[in-house]
């Protein structure tokens, strides 16, 4: 084969490779190495064909989270649930789904409502995740909402280059969208709730991670940055929760001047059981229920 022949079969193999559109290993952004990743993780629970039962884990947690200067108290609602996400829009698919390219996430809804002095807030964050790989997040949306105002933002990881698009209703926020340099192995800490409950439980295990302090706020006054953050098994320990006493895993986390505790029931499916926050945010599951919530009553959650 020629030179010139040789150059005009690579251009071709490329030009295809473009048309074919983004698929799953680049619209989710892939782990870290195979081998890191056995080390730490294990994905078992997320694959567990639970999943597939058509119903959703709610969990109703006892919460608190510091807000001008005071610790609020309310209660929290966590969902967790598999869905057929569409790579045409990057939502959920609905059926029939013959001839729609789909893959499988699992979704987390975090709900926070609560008062303060003067008037309530309201936050719910959505992370997608890919369902056989929980480090890899596929899309974080965000949505604030107080008397002020409604603020938006939104993680995307499909295309060229991932982004974060936000639009606030603060002076010199407004509409805006900007690279955002998520590394493959990155993660971010509203994502924790499901990474945490696929770490390979061992006493002993640590290992470090660039991670992006949550999103959850009203406002985007600087540029989020991933920071350093060292995640550790520290061991077994009896908690207890609204549901009773239970045998839980625990683990540590730390970055810059913020210390996190979680504990994850030992039992599979590693419901999240609590969390502590240096900074003032805690998490005490209440109760927890298998439902289709979106057919059926759950919980009023108390602001």
């Amino acid at each position: 084969m020629s030179s010139r022949v040789f150059l005009l079969a690579l251009l071709i193999s490329a030009v295809a490779a473009c048309s074919a559109g983004p698929r799953e290993e680049t619209t989710a952004l892939a782990s870290t190495s195979a081998t890191e990743t056995a080390r730490v993780y294990d994905f078992s629970w997320s694959r567990d064909p639970l999943w597939d039962d058509g119903r959703a884990e709610v969990a109703l947690y006892d919460a608190r989270r510091p807000q001008y200067g005071k610790v609020e108290s309310y209660q929290a609602v966590f969902i967790v649930v598999k869905e057929d996400f569409g790579r045409q829009h990057y939502v959920k698919a609905d059926p029939p789904f013959e001839g729609k390219d789909t893959f499988p996430v699992l979704k987390l809804n975090a709900v926070h409502s609560y008062w303060t002095d003067n008037y309530p807030y309201h936050f719910m964050a959505s992370v997608f995740v890919r369902r056989d790989d929980p480090t890899a997040l596929v899309k974080l949306t965000l949505g604030s909402q107080e008397w002020c105002g409604n603020t938006f933002k939104e993680v995307t990881t499909w295309g060229a280059t991932p982004q974060l698009i936000s639009h606030s209703y603060f002076d010199g926020q407004g509409d805006a969208s900007r690279p955002l340099d998520l590394r493959p192995g990155d993660l971010l800490e509203d994502q924790l709730p499901l990474v945490l409950r696929s770490l390979r439980f061992e006493p002993g295990l640590e290992f470090k991670r660039r991670l992006l302090p949550s999103l959850i706020s009203n406002s985007l006054r600087r540029t989020p940055e991933f920071v350093q953050a060292t995640i550790g098994v520290v061991g077994e320990e009896m908690v207890e929760t609204g549901a009773g006493r239970l045998a839980a895993w625990k683990v540590r986390i730390a970055w810059e001047k913020i210390e996190q505790t979680w504990w994850f029931e030992k039992a599979a499916s590693h419901t999240l059981l609590k969390m502590e926050s240096s900074d003032g945010r805690s998490w005490v599951l209440r109760e927890h229920t298998r439902k289709a919530y979106w057919g059926e009553p759950t919980y009023q959650p108390k602001m």
